[in-house]
């Protein structure tokens, strides 16, 4: 029998749900530490005579490029969470087919199967 047009189980969708949570507090612990270290480095970056530490706009650059990249990751899993309540996660949005399982345990987050994303 060919499902892949068939979506995912209550069951399996619960698997995929724990999976994205476990996710989403990882990632919001990570955003909150991104976010003291930046307020920290801001809080010290400068000395007494309001100069600039050399290194502070490059680690300034990368702890907010990063936090950028955990904050769009957060929204994409909380968009994958909304998937799952609407019961249309795992269907690829371009083909309409089941995204294969070993792809959503990869990339839980992920809208497209990998025939849609080779295209």
């Amino acid at each position: 029998m060919d499902n892949t047009n068939i979506k995912y189980s209550k069951e399996q969708l619960e698997e995929f749900k724990v999976l994205l949570l476990n996710k989403k507090e990882k990632t919001a612990a990570e955003i909150a530490s991104y976010t003291e270290q930046i307020e920290s480095i801001m809080d010290s970056g400068r000395d007494e005579n309001g100069i600039e530490d050399s290194g502070y706009d490059s680690q300034v650059d990368y702890l907010l490029s990063t936090k950028n990249r955990l904050l769009k990751h957060y929204s994409d899993i909380e968009n994958a969470l909304l998937r799952i309540e609407n019961n249309v996660y795992g269907m690829c949005t371009v083909t309409g087919n089941r995204i294969s399982r070993e792809r959503l345990l990869a990339v839980p987050t992920t809208t497209k199967s990998i025939q849609a994303k080779q295209t």
